[in-house]
């Protein structure tokens, strides 16, 4: 750590200078009016103020609230508090701005403390708007102000604005504290601002708190997020009374940055150490392990915590559930969730968000269902979660109805419920009203840039997507990788070659390193466009080994292009170090039956069957009057399978007059033609259509998602079936968006 060396020489130098007295004030986050009370130079108590400070501390606050109103305004600061922490132990939001009305009605004069402790109150019942609106009014603040104000900011994910608060605080000559520091270092590192970051370490130093574990443990995780995890562990070695949150957040730490083994060793190290894990360090373990999908290593800290008798501790059932589903493990997060002592808000957001990551967004939206009918509130994690489970599976109607929940419940303001809900109408083919929401906001954190630029790419519009991107820059919000894979994106569907090369090498920039997601995105792009061996020549000369799915990019392009031979090579090496996957095997089968080599075929189907490799089937889906129904290739089981094979018969006679040739280069069975062009009309995402098309009013949008990527000939049948039935119909195929309209699709029939 050279940068901090001649600070830490300045303050050796300091040998004759007077020990510095640090004024800590409290937090006001953890405080309790009743300690304070005492200090207050208050009137003698009356009965009728007494009786409203009893029924505050016996949580009677409806009954305290009856007698405020009848006592006018003879009320003292003390009174107030009371009423006012009351308010803070409900989360009672509605009885706190009733009170600071009274107070404002009543004349009462409020001063620093108390405003202080009403920002706090506002804070607390999540109005973050109203405890802004108080600090702004303020005649007079001290650090406390400050401090409370910016550590709320930083909760709520507003990184941005908690910075810009802290140096505005500088600016007025107020010095901060240990609470300052502490609350602002996490913004920080969730900006991924290093420089700011390392400036604020050398301040630290120079006010003397180098040796508080609140503020080193906060550096510590600045630092683990910023990717600079040598530093981080250097000055969690120099603390010298480790507490749990100093091994929580160097474990967290390793984990963040990849280093699964490392973070093991370092829970292995703080036992032999004597100390014994708490309920936050196992649930911090098990998100190492969920994070990096190491169910093995999962279900042995399961063993363990169990040992320790954590394993009804709510905090670590959480963690739990949490970890089998990042695993994969959905019926192992379920039965830890059935088995819960007790099932809160935040257990069931687990669950629905378990299933809902796990591609089982119908389950997700029955669960949600099932938590309001125990009586159990959504909250704003709650919301976003569910709001996957619908991007998913593009249930639009669905999506409308909880948002209209969101704005009954109060939290159209909250930052990553609205992020969410941007997410869901981008992907359920609704851009305009994701954007629309997106100007609305306020506050935009890098999820909020990064959700409208993804919904942008994934339609194909990669100039408003890099637009985007730059405004975002201008506002002072740096982009994360997720960012970075958007632009990329955009850039692949566009065929925008050269601007790939220049975003992919601007990540430095932003202290991002290219992961394995960035490269993909790079061969995909080349490989689009057609150059196919620089794209050879780009995962050959790639400072980290490809794996299979950047092969399978190229193994994809090599399928547009008809490049059989590359095509072969790439196959052979993903057959090697990917056997069990199905994706080479019908990508080449493709190939070759475009080509109408039908043996080669046959062959790479024995390989299959020899090795047990599953195809995945082709499954589309869609939304009709908020049910979502699915269909197969030649799918029969739906109730009104005749009628939808009798539309599609009408559609094809109508298509074929209006000049649709089928495609039967798509057809993989070497059988006569007019077999080809049969088994082409069942493709499950012309039998969602054809639903569609009869259970929806004429000139509805019909919109359809597809769980693998549309072929040639549904694509061109798709346009000539939007020109017939003179409507846009909307396909979300696994890389992007297709508009069809009047016999055209928003591709370009680039994809």
């Amino acid at each position: 750590m050279e940068f901090l060396q001649p600070v830490i020489n300045q303050q050796k130098r300091k040998k004759n200078a007077t020990t510095m007295a640090v004024l800590f004030i409290t937090p006001l986050l953890h405080l309790n009016p009743t300690s304070f009370v005492s200090t207050l130079s208050a009137p003698p108590a009356q009965p009728v103020l007494n009786n409203v400070r009893i029924l505050c501390k016996q949580s009677r606050l409806k009954e305290a609230m009856h007698i405020l109103h009848a006592i006018g305004s003879h009320v003292d600061t003390s009174t107030y508090l009371y009423l006012l922490q009351a308010c803070i132990d409900h989360k009672a939001f509605p009885e706190g701005k009733l009170i600071h009305a009274h107070m404002n009605q009543s004349g009462f004069l409020p001063g620093k403390f108390f405003r202080n402790s009403l920002i706090n109150m506002y804070i607390k019942c999540g109005s973050l708007q109203d405890a802004r609106r108080v600090f702004e009014e303020m005649p007079e603040r001290d650090v406390c102000s400050w401090s409370v104000v910016i550590a709320a900011y930083a909760r709520h994910g507003i990184a941005q604005e908690a910075m810009d608060l802290f140096y505005q605080m500088k600016r007025t000559d107020i010095q901060p504290n240990q609470f300052t520091f502490s609350s602002v270092i996490p913004a920080i590192a969730n900006l991924g601002a290093l420089e700011q970051g390392m400036e604020i370490h050398r301040e630290i130093i120079n006010c003397g708190f180098q040796s508080d574990a609140v503020v080193m443990n906060a550096l510590i995780d600045l630092y683990a997020k910023c990717g600079k995890i040598e530093i981080a562990r250097e000055l969690f070695d120099k603390i010298p009374h480790r507490d749990d949150v100093s091994w929580i957040v160097m474990i967290a730490g390793y984990a963040h940055n990849g280093l699964a083994e490392k973070a093991l060793k370092l829970f292995k190290q703080m036992q032999l150490e004597g100390l014994k894990p708490s309920s936050k360090t196992f649930a911090t373990v098990l998100s190492a392990c969920a994070n990096l999908a190491d169910l093995e290593q999962g279900i042995a800290i399961h063993r363990e915590l169990i040992t320790n008798g954590f394993h009804s501790d709510m905090f670590v059932e959480s963690a739990l559930v949490d970890m089998y589903a990042k695993c994969g493990s959905i019926e192992k997060a379920r039965t830890v969730f059935n088995k819960m002592h007790q099932q809160d808000a935040v257990s069931w957001t687990l669950i629905i968000s378990a299933y809902a990551q796990n591609g089982l967004g119908v389950e997700a939206l029955e669960l949600f269902q099932q938590m309001q009918v125990v009586g159990l509130k959504p909250n704003s994690k709650t919301f976003a979660a569910v709001l996957v489970a619908c991007s998913n599976l593009a249930a639009l109607d669905q999506a409308v109805e909880i948002h209209k929940e969101i704005t009954r419940s109060g939290f159209q303001t909250d930052v990553s419920v609205m992020n969410a809900l941007i997410d869901v109408y981008a992907k359920c083919g609704k851009i305009e009203k994701a954007r629309e929401l997106f100007n609305q906001l306020c506050q935009r954190d890098v999820v909020s840039w990064t959700a409208i630029i993804s919904g942008y790419a994934m339609h194909g519009s990669a100039k408003e997507a890099l637009k985007l991107f730059q405004q975002m820059q201008c506002a002072g919000v740096r982009p994360d990788h997720v960012t970075l894979v958007c632009i990329l994106s955009a850039c692949c569907h566009a065929g925008l070659v050269d601007e790939g090369y220049k975003y992919f090498h601007s990540m430095s920039d932003y202290h991002i390193k290219p992961s394995m997601e960035h490269y993909s995105c790079m061969v995909d792009l080349l490989g689009r466009a057609g150059r196919l061996h620089e794209a050879q020549d780009f995962i050959n000369k790639m400072p980290i080994k490809a794996n299979a799915a950047v092969w399978r990019c190229l193994l994809a392009a090599c399928r547009i292009h008809n490049n059989i031979e590359l095509a072969e090579q790439v196959a052979t090496h993903l057959f090697q170090v990917d056997p069990q996957n199905a994706s080479p095997y019908v990508l080449l089968s493709n190939i070759y039956a475009t080509a109408g080599r039908w043996d080669d075929i046959e062959n790479v189907r024995k390989m299959m069957k020899d090795r047990g490799v599953k195809k995945t089937p082709g499954c589309s889906w869609i939304e009709v009057n908020k049910e979502v129904h699915t269909f197969l290739v030649v799918d029969r089981s739906h109730p009104q399978a005749e009628k939808i094979y009798r539309e599609l018969e009408r559609l094809s006679r109508e298509m074929k007059a209006a000049g649709y040739v089928p495609d039967t280069r798509f057809s993989l069975n070497d059988v006569e033609e007019e077999q080809k062009e049969q088994s082409l009309y069942h493709h499950s995402e012309k039998l969602a259509i054809a639903f569609g098309l009869l259970n929806t009013p004429p000139g509805t949008t019909i919109r359809v998602i597809k769980n693998l990527r549309v072929c040639g000939d549904c694509h061109s049948a798709t346009k000539f079936i939007s020109k017939i039935v003179a409507r846009e119909i909307i396909v979300r195929d696994a890389s992007r968006y297709h508009h069809f309209q009047d016999g055209q699709c928003s591709c370009g029939d680039y994809w």
